[in-house]
């Protein structure tokens, strides 16, 4: 009888250590893979983020050709305030920026090199646009070269980059007074632009800086970052619709 009741007794101790709940860390792991393996509801599908204007990738190449006013200096626009890097960041664009101070299109800058010799040592075949700015660093220079150096930087460009559009923007001057020297190398640039049969833009004429408060820097020529903002603007305007 004893036996019996021994058992007995310890087939249900077995019974009961069977069938006890598991262990608190057991069932959060068999929490979470429950979880996982129910499928989301609409709402909690995660949707793409879309890439904001800076994010989104350059769908265009532009070229830069200039002096000081598109290389910057300590008085504004160097790196990602400059206009060539703003105008890019406006229209989506990868910027190919070669520009050297006190550079023109007859005038050697500081390295040199006269905006022909960059166009010649810095091809950009795949530009969609190109742009070559100035230059008042030709003032004192011949102008007759000036307008011949313009012709065959404009040549150069489109032998390099054959399916480019070419945009040249006149010289730059601050404020309303501009000399007559300044005036006949935009006059020479001009008539290469149009001999060439591509967009010529003239700041002067458009007279972009005339009223240049809060623009222009202290040493009264360079434009700070709040002018290097402004021309980004005013270039928008004559880049072609299309990127072409």
């Amino acid at each position: 009888m004893v036996l019996v009741v021994l058992v007995i007794g310890n087939a249900a101790l077995l019974f009961c250590l069977a069938t006890r709940p598991a262990p608190a860390d057991n069932y959060v792991a068999q929490q979470r893979v429950a979880t996982a393996t129910v499928s989301p509801t609409p709402a909690a599908v995660p949707v793409p983020a879309v890439p904001s204007a800076a994010e989104a990738p350059a769908s265009s190449l532009l070229a830069v050709y200039g002096d000081g006013y598109a290389a910057g200096n300590e008085q504004g626009g160097l790196g990602n305030a400059g206009w060539p890097a703003l105008l890019a960041a406006q229209t989506r664009a990868e910027l190919a920026l070669h520009a050297v101070p006190r550079a023109g299109y007859a005038a050697a800058g500081t390295t040199g090199q006269t905006f022909l010799d960059l166009v010649r040592t810095a091809p950009v075949p795949d530009a969609t646009v190109t742009l070559v700015v100035g230059s008042r660093n030709d003032m004192n220079e011949d102008v007759g070269q000036v307008q011949q150096n313009a012709a065959d930087t404009i040549s150069r460009i489109r032998s390099q980059a054959p399916a480019t559009a070419v945009v040249i923007v006149g010289p730059v001057w601050p404020g309303g007074n501009v000399p007559a020297s300044v005036l006949a190398v935009r006059d020479a640039v001009r008539d290469a632009a149009v001999a060439a049969g591509v967009t010529f833009v003239d700041p002067l004429v458009e007279g972009w800086f005339t009223e240049g408060v809060g623009l222009i820097a202290g040493d009264g020529v360079s434009p700070n970052d709040a002018g290097h903002a402004y021309l980004a603007g005013m270039l928008e305007l004559y880049l072609p619709a299309d990127g072409r």
